[in-house]
């Protein structure tokens, strides 16, 4: 048989067959490049759209909030206008300065900042725009054991407001009690319930209407210089007594049982709530401890049976620190702790009045010298 003969492709046809396979490499690298192209375009025009709808979003906002604030502001103003010319006016830019811009370092309690205005100290609390009632309280009041207001300040730029206070260089009850290593001596703890116990009449016997604080706590009773108290932090406070609310606020371990069973607001939670802390000054234990029990629950059967057995269980239960004093006598104690139970009644109508209070807790011979000389009234003295 004859061999088939090879067939070879001629060179200009195996360069034509060259040139069309890199042709169509070099369209399709083309059109993946046109493809990532559009895509990325694509992509930036969508970002971008994004963006500018974000940015008109927080445009649209941020001028609903400017307006927002300028008409809280223009409320809040009007609101406190009878006491524009009572209290001083701040500019923020003069807080900022007092606190180096509200720096941590300056912070005494939570919002709560220590700050130097023309070589003062004050206490400068800072407030979301529910200042409005505690201005409208503290314009109403005016006694030497409610913390005194200076002046208030209102953010133009956001909704916050500044409350400026007296400050308090020896700190809180509690801190003395629960913090600090130097302990207070039996006189100066019955001389600062007596301070808060005025207070508290004050409030409850000598506005029109009644205020309640709703807030009785060590925290909330600031000492000055010479351990004088004073009542401070009236946030919650409210014009008006025997009012039903829903909205139970305060703090657990002082909380009277009525106002967190049934909203019941009155003077006599405030009467219960210094019933807890008159317990603290005694006990020198914090109104809640670490395992959530209440102070004022763990009092029951502390002056139950006769004299001997009430001294007894009394020496058991108070501060360690008061046994070794000798200044302090255990009658002065007992009459405290008289007052205090009386205080922590669950029925609300048998606790006793704050003009009450303020008698029984005046009786202790210990403390009838000091008051004389600090030139209290006899009216104060006597209750009357």
């Amino acid at each position: 048989m004859l061999a088939q003969p090879t067939v070879f492709a001629s060179s200009s046809e195996k360069n034509e067959q060259k040139v069309h396979v890199i042709g169509l490499e070099i369209g399709l690298g083309v059109c993946g490049v046109l493809l990532v192209l559009v895509g990325g375009l694509w992509a930036y025009r969508d970002a971008f759209v994004k963006k500018r709808r974000a940015m008109e979003r927080e445009e649209k906002r941020s001028r609903r909030e400017k307006g927002l604030v300028k008409e809280v502001k223009v409320s809040l103003m009007a609101n406190v206008s009878d006491c524009l010319d009572k209290y001083r006016v701040y500019e923020i830019e003069e807080l900022r300065e007092a606190t180096d811009g509200f720096d941590q370092r300056w912070m005494i309690h939570r919002s709560v900042y220590k700050g130097c205005i023309d070589g003062g100290l004050y206490a400068i609390k800072k407030m979301k725009w529910n200042a409005c009632e505690e201005l409208k309280i503290l314009q109403k009041v005016n006694h030497g054991n409610l913390v005194k207001l200076e002046g208030f300040c209102i953010d133009p730029e956001d909704a916050n407001c500044y409350l400026v206070y007296e400050y308090f260089e020896n700190g809180s009850l509690h801190s003395w009690l629960h913090e600090h290593n130097e302990k207070l001596n039996w006189k100066t703890r019955l001389r600062i319930a007596i301070d808060v116990a005025n207070g508290l009449q004050y409030i409850h016997e000598h506005t029109r209407p009644r205020v309640v604080h709703k807030d009785i706590k060590s925290t909330n009773i600031l000492l000055d210089a010479n351990k004088r108290a004073k009542i401070a932090n009236f946030g919650l406070a409210k014009s008006g007594c025997n009012a039903i609310t829903m909205h139970i606020v305060g703090t657990r371990g002082y909380i009277a049982p009525e106002y967190f069973a049934d909203g019941l607001v009155s003077t006599k939670m405030d009467v219960f709530s210094f019933g807890v802390v008159l317990l603290e000054l005694v006990s020198g234990r914090k109104a809640k401890d670490e395992k959530g029990n209440l102070l004022w629950m763990s009092v029951k059967g502390v002056l139950d049976g006769n004299e001997n057995r009430k001294e007894k269980n009394l020496k058991g239960w108070m501060d360690g620190f008061l046994l070794n004093e000798v200044s302090c006598s255990m009658e002065s104690v007992m009459n405290v702790m008289v007052v205090a139970i009386a205080c922590l009644h669950r029925d609300p109508s048998k606790r006793p009045s704050m003009v009450d209070i303020v008698y029984a807790l005046c009786k202790s011979d210990d403390l009838f010298l000091d008051i004389s000389e600090d030139g209290l009234s006899p009216r104060q003295v006597n209750g009357r």
